[in-house]
């Protein structure tokens, strides 16, 4: 029973010091070997200012060495209805957000790229939830565009 009690403690220290092998999403970006400038943004404001304050980190203006690119991003984000119930109101919407982007770089062509996102949401009805829904559809949006941009990067 006293070696019991010994083991205890240990197992718990053991079960502390340990880890999962989670690592937060974007800890390996701090050694990329490249900075985005991002030059000109048109389109929806509210997706375009998630993109801005994700692509911050990107940004680096310490590094010399660092390959340089510029992007000129183009957002389009359309609401559409999908079905309508039986009174004729909506019932399911169709959210979809087209990127155009342009990445200019020293040494290397103009590229242009298109990405587009779609995703089907039920009507809710309460119209504040429904906001705040679209909007954190958006900001998803905004994370999946911005890794299929510095996956292509990655790839330059």
């Amino acid at each position: 029973m006293l070696k019991i009690k010994k083991l205890i403690p240990i197992f718990f220290i053991i079960i502390i010091l340990s880890n999962c092998g989670y690592t937060p999403r974007y800890a390996l970006n701090k050694n990329v070997n490249f900075t985005i400038d991002l030059v000109e943004i048109s389109g929806d404001r509210e997706f375009n200012n998630f993109l801005k304050s994700k692509l911050i980190r990107y940004k680096d203006t310490k590094e010399i060495n660092k390959k340089s690119y510029k992007l000129n991003l183009t957002t389009t984000f359309t609401k559409n209805i999908k079905s309508k119930d039986g009174a004729g109101l909506a019932k399911d919407y169709e959210l979809s957000i087209n990127v155009e982007t342009l990445i200019k770089s020293e040494g290397m062509e103009t590229k242009k790229l298109r990405f587009e996102e779609k995703f089907v949401m039920k009507k809710i009805d309460d119209a504040l939830d429904e906001r705040n829904y679209e909007k954190s559809i958006k900001e998803n949006f905004s994370d999946i565009i911005l890794e299929r941009i510095i996956f292509y990067l990655f790839k330059l």
